[in-house]
């Protein structure tokens, strides 16, 4: 499920929430000790070159059918090293920061390690035409040891060579032909970004990168990650578009929905439209409780509990978002 921020005010015929797109990286399918291991670049280490996903291995690729897509790339050292063809913990896996300390949505996310070069990861391309204040979120971890003896990130990332760790996460917007940052440690030692307790031991802890976007845009968040070594790691997770659209925008004559208030375990979506309705619910916290695809007009709410929550439905490539309040 999705971890989303609401943006809007929840009421009729204003405006209505938006997730534009996300990834959580659950949609490759990972098997313990079948693909959630090392990845190992089947490439030339001397040369930039697009990496693929290898049969068995951790996928460093996402197809993109319900979530984001991913495509990956290498880029070697300016006198290049030995890239990722040795065998390394780079891609889409279960295996959590730590024992304690999970993924913030899902069991899935992404891990960076021991890159020896630079690998690029770039996601599918959004389209904000239409939405309104819309931004991005994303969060991120920096991992290194806890007392500083062992895999501490070096240098300042300004240049392409190994011991100058960098990390930059940025948005591309294509129409513009910009680029807005969130986060970007060139020119500064990771190691003083990462997170200390009192006494200055460094800690696992997620970091939250947020940009507002320009609407009518299309745009691209890419990220860039050099490290040299098995103990400087970063982790991604819950990728997030969002924004708000007009009631109009979002054709809502078309759906209705009944009995509104609820008091029972169903509600019935009536429509315009023809074929299966794809339907979304998220509480007033913004986390998606319900996804699911109806046939008919009946839809299953007896897991939610008293409250106010937002239902997107989407018919026929026609989506719209409907207040619904549950007693």
């Amino acid at each position: 499920m999705k971890k989303i921020t609401l943006l809007v005010a929840l009421f009729a015929g204003v405006t209505s929430f938006a997730q534009v797109a996300s990834t959580s990286f659950e949609e490759e399918l990972i098997i313990e000790d079948v693909n959630d291991g090392k990845y190992f670049d089947l490439g030339d280490a001397n040369v930039a070159h697009d990496l693929v996903n290898n049969p068995l291995e951790t996928p460093v690729d996402q197809s993109g059918g319900t979530e984001l897509s991913v495509d990956a790339r290498y880029v070697p050292y300016d006198t290049p090293g030995s890239g990722l063809v040795d065998g390394d913990f780079v891609g889409v896996t279960t295996f959590t920061p730590s024992g304690d300390l999970g993924f913030t949505d899902g069991d899935q996310g992404y891990q960076i390690s021991d890159t020896d070069g630079t690998m690029i990861l770039e996601f599918g391309e959004v389209d904000l035409t239409g939405v309104s204040s819309p931004s991005i979120s994303m969060d991120f971890i920096l991992s290194i040891n806890g007392d500083g003896t062992n895999g501490n990130y070096e240098g300042d990332g300004t240049v392409n060579e190994s011991g100058s760790d960098r990390l930059r996460i940025y948005v591309k917007d294509l129409t513009n032909n910009t680029e807005i940052d969130l986060f970007n440690s060139t020119g500064s030692d990771l190691d003083d970004l990462v997170p200390t307790d009192g006494s200055g031991l460094y800690i696992l802890e997620w970091q939250e990168g947020t940009a507002d976007l320009l609407t009518g845009t299309t745009v691209q968040l890419v990220v860039e990650a050099r490290v040299n070594s098995g103990g400087e790691v970063f982790f991604i997770d819950n990728i997030v578009f969002d924004g708000s659209l007009g009631a109009n925008d979002l054709n809502n004559s078309k759906f209705s929905i009944y009995p509104n208030p609820a008091t029972q375990g169903f509600v019935n979506i009536t429509s315009q439209l023809n074929g299966d309705k794809e339907v979304a619910v998220y509480n007033v916290l913004g986390k998606q409780v319900i996804n699911t695809t109806i046939a008919n007009e009946r839809l299953n709410i007896a897991g939610l509990s008293s409250g106010i929550y937002i239902v997107k439905v989407t018919q026929d490539n026609i989506s719209a978002t409907k207040k619904l309040v549950v007693k």
